[in-house]
């Protein structure tokens, strides 16, 4: 099995972070009862910040209307853990090592020295990368195997949604325009004229504007680009439209003198075929559906756990600084389900337990966040 691109180091740094030694943790919320603890949420925080690239004057704002969500993301991520181990699902440790091997192949890192220091330098052992790789894997397969079945997108479909949206398939005419703009005393066209012979008798459009336009783009040659039907004023669409490729307009009066024209390239209105379409509509079809296969099952497992919230609210302040610079690996994005905001009160504001990672690694610390993924189907991992 071809092991998935890795998480990104800094994502998975981040949430490790938490794990790691003896610690006194508040706890910000108990799930079938594996904790969130108040510094690992603050850790999703700082990646969600990071991933939309909100500006420090914008933070406040952005958790005040993502907290709930982000909270609701780790929830979720724990469920589906525990479902795994359910399901009885496991990794080899050959396996998580290819995924260490893809990341130092499309990292360009050398050996295994070089990761170590790259995730040093990143707040993350190697040992707590594997542990990260090993729980997003996990989540993706049970989703997987839960759902894969459960998503089908048949030709009918396909086509039935190209035939219901065919206008966004739908190319417009287009013509691709140079200009030559002059100004004339007196209204003139003389000198208009002039250059039009010129330019019809195979003198270089372009350098005719470089030397006798006025508008701003003679320095490119009166390049107006590439322009759709209703792009142009009426009067001036009526004419451009009518000119072959390769023809010069005859001088068109304006405000201050007089516009020359020149059609480089036209394109007649077209529909994409649907061959053509098919499997951008397949994709986006799937992506849908299972983004609503996901939540529905996620609702499932929402409904069946037993889910205490243990503090009242959770700071809009970040305590440390977001990491600056993108991100070494990347995912494949994919949408989030949607996530509603916790509805329970909280118990206990104050509680607080002691986490030992070394006792319980697969239970303390959900994963680096990520939107809810969406089942792929491909071959389950040995076992």
């Amino acid at each position: 099995m071809k092991p998935p691109r890795a998480l990104s180091i800094l994502s998975l740094a981040l949430l490790a972070a938490a794990a790691r030694g003896e610690i006194i943790e508040r706890v910000i919320v108990k799930v079938n009862g594996d904790v969130v603890t108040q510094s690992e949420f603050e850790a999703r925080q700082i990646a969600a910040v990071q991933q939309a690239r909100i500006s420090p004057a914008q933070v406040e704002k952005y958790l005040r209307d993502n907290n709930a969500r982000i909270l609701q993301e780790a929830i979720d991520d724990l469920l589906l853990v525990q479902r795994a181990v359910d399901l009885g699902i496991k990794l080899r440790p050959e396996y998580i090592k290819e995924v260490i091997d893809g990341i130092k192949k499309e990292n360009n890192i050398a050996s295994d020295d070089d990761l170590q220091q790259q995730l040093k330098r990143e707040g993350m052992t190697l040992d707590e990368l594997k542990r990260n790789i090993e729980r997003n894997i996990l989540k993706r397969q049970v989703l997987q195997r839960e759902l894969e079945n459960k998503v089908t997108v048949t030709e009918a479909d396909a086509r039935a949604d190209y035939e219901a949206h065919k206008e966004d398939y739908s190319k417009p005419a287009t013509v691709h325009l140079q200009e030559i703009v002059i100004r004339s005393e007196g209204k003139d066209p003389a000198p208009a004229r002039d250059l039009v012979v010129r330019a019809r008798g195979g003198e270089d459009f372009a350098e005719l504007a470089r030397t006798h336009s006025v508008a701003a783009n003679r320095t490119s040659g009166g390049e107006l680009g590439v322009l759709r039907k209703g792009d142009l004023a009426p009067e001036v669409e009526k004419v451009a439209f009518a000119l072959a490729p390769g023809q010069v307009s005859d001088p068109l009066p304006t405000a201050e003198g007089f516009r020359i024209l020149k059609v480089v390239e036209k394109t007649d209105p077209s529909v994409v075929p649907y061959e053509d379409a098919r499997t951008e509509i397949m994709r986006r079809l799937n992506q849908a559906r299972s983004n609503v296969e996901v939540e529905h099952y996620l609702e499932g497992l929402r409904h069946g756990a037993i889910v205490e919230y243990r503090v009242r609210e959770v700071g809009l302040q970040l305590n440390q600084p977001v990491p600056s610079g993108g991100s070494l690996l990347q995912t494949p994005a994919e949408p989030a389900a949607a996530a509603p905001p916790p509805a329970a009160v909280p118990a206990n504001p104050d509680a607080e337990i002691t986490t030992t990672p070394q006792a319980r690694p697969e239970r303390v610390a959900p994963t680096a966040p990520s939107p809810a993924p969406t089942p792929t189907p491909t071959p389950h991992p040995p076992r």
